[in-house]
């Protein structure tokens, strides 16, 4: 009675701390990162409207040349294929993506118990599932833990095959890597660390070595997919007439920075801070003992070389990380892991209630910051592409100039469900809106809160050759929208 009273209150807590995200179920995209976001959003679009097309997805933000490869977007497919038989919606696309992060926390918490017990697993997830990035990403129009997920079952199955002596995990763990790989191979390659370790513990890295070449299929399928990404990325437009554009054909800058960001202090700080607020570091510090690091136990090398791992994947992929604060997510398994063993230490010390109250507050101050530091809808992108949709239909290709928004920039665009272009401001000139015009279909040119520019934009054209002009204040934002129709 009592065990099925623990594991009732036990249930109740992991489902608070889950269906508090439903607060946060709306309609529009949020911040952090609604960039990222929108393009997502609009692959997801465009498969719904257009039909799925796992080789050639689109974007918005290149007009008629809309194919772009961003990633394998396969769970964009599947959030898209959702929608197809129940009707577009947000709120589908939300319960999915926050099915594929459950699907991640449970393969999270197996490897836990694999590797620990069931009561560190448990301490785990409940602090894994309450961590600010898992709170805000778990159920934002995001792939990382959709990709996350995917890699935590290969390592799952790896470790079960070396455990088990079993081939047929193994293929199972190449099998997933395979769409591990394809949607985000940053989160899998630094696994195999963990891994090889682990076969060594379990005096099984010769059987693992046999059997190796299993784990060439994904490596195949991910340089083929790599041929294809950049065939597909390189018959982009030759458009160097707009700022700062440039092919998606070449990414290692992006991917892997320059190794001048490796020595700044700057970029360690904005990393660490992330590590310490939004990936539960903080709390590590606070409650991990130093005498279980004394125990040299297996347990303990077994998450030292998960975290040389991470270690790897942060200097490889340092841009990254300095970025986008969600490539910080692989960070927040081991550290819950940590925290979950300073918790159970501790416990020897104080009493099972004390436990509870610390864990309920580690939930409360993890919720409690992500309240702060996200969820944010910046409305005035969501009523300048509310009017950008209602003055142009789906044949229709609009240039949008707003702000600092560049060539890439889907955050109106994506929100208004239009191909086209965007543009800052230093880069609209009437030449470039001229060429766009008449070599690439632009149809209309739209000038967010800058009616001198607009001016400048449209004096080239004769005003009776312009088919139409029409304007529209946004006055919560203080913005005006001018829309012309180009001739």
């Amino acid at each position: 009675m009592n065990k099925a009273l623990s594991s009732y209150w036990k249930g109740l807590l992991l489902f608070a701390i889950i269906s508090w995200r439903f607060w946060h179920f709306g309609p529009a995209l949020d911040l952090p990162h609604d960039w990222r976001q929108a393009d997502t959003a609009y692959y997801i679009w465009d498969f719904y409207q257009n039909g799925i097309d796992l080789l050639y997805p689109a974007v918005c933000w290149m007009g008629s040349s809309e194919n772009l490869v961003l990633e394998f977007p396969l769970p964009e497919a599947i959030v898209a294929q959702f929608q197809i038989w129940f009707g577009e919606s947000m709120i589908i696309s939300r319960f999915l993506f926050l099915g594929f992060f459950l699907l991640c926390s449970y393969f999270f918490y197996r490897i836990t118990v694999l590797l620990f017990d069931k009561e560190i697993a448990f301490w785990a997830l409940v602090v894994y599932l309450s961590l600010p990035l898992a709170q805000f990403y778990s159920r934002a129009i995001h792939i990382d833990f959709f990709a996350q997920g995917f890699s935590y079952a290969v390592l799952y199955y790896s470790l079960i095959g070396i455990n088990r002596r079993s081939t047929r995990a193994i293929v199972l763990a190449s099998i997933l890597a395979c769409i591990a790989g394809l949607v985000k191979i940053p989160y899998l390659f630094f696994l195999a660390l963990p891994v090889l370790y682990y076969a060594y513990q379990r005096s099984g890295f010769k059987w693992l070595l046999l059997r190796s070449p299993i784990f060439l299929l994904p490596l195949a399928v991910f340089a083929v997919w790599q041929m294809h990404v950049y065939e597909v990325n390189s018959n982009a437009p030759h458009w160097s007439y707009i700022l700062h554009y440039r092919k998606f054909d070449q990414n290692s800058s992006w991917y892997f920075g320059v190794w001048e960001q490796r020595l700044s202090l700057y970029h360690w700080k904005k990393i660490s801070l992330r590590l310490l607020f939004e990936a539960g570091a903080i709390f590590c510090l606070l409650f991990f003992p130093l005498s279980w690091v004394r125990k040299n136990s297996s347990q303990q090398q077994m998450l030292w070389a998960w975290m040389v791992g991470l270690l790897v994947y942060l200097l490889l992929f340092f841009n990254l990380n300095a970025i986008h604060n969600y490539y910080q997510i692989p960070f927040i398994g081991p550290l819950a892991i940590l925290i979950a063993i300073g918790l159970r230490e501790r416990m020897t010390t104080y009493k099972k209630s004390v436990l509870y109250m610390v864990v309920a507050l580690i939930v409360i101050l993890n919720t409690a910051f992500a309240e702060w530091k996200y969820y944010n809808v910046p409305e005035h992108l969501d009523k300048i592409a509310s009017v950008v949709n209602q003055n142009t239909s789906i044949e229709e290709f609009p240039i949008v100039v707003f702000d600092k928004f560049d060539c890439r920039n889907p955050r109106i665009l994506g929100r208004a469900k239009r191909r086209g272009w965007s543009l800052q401001e230093e880069a609209a000139t009437a030449v470039v809106v001229d060429r766009l015009h008449r070599e690439e279909g632009a149809t209309h040119l739209i000038v967010v809160g800058n009616t001198q520019l607009a001016a400048q934009l449209v004096r080239p054209y004769q005003l009776q050759e312009m088919g139409e002009i029409r304007a529209q204040s946004l006055p919560a934002s203080k913005l005006s929208v001018l829309i012309f129709k180009l001739p």
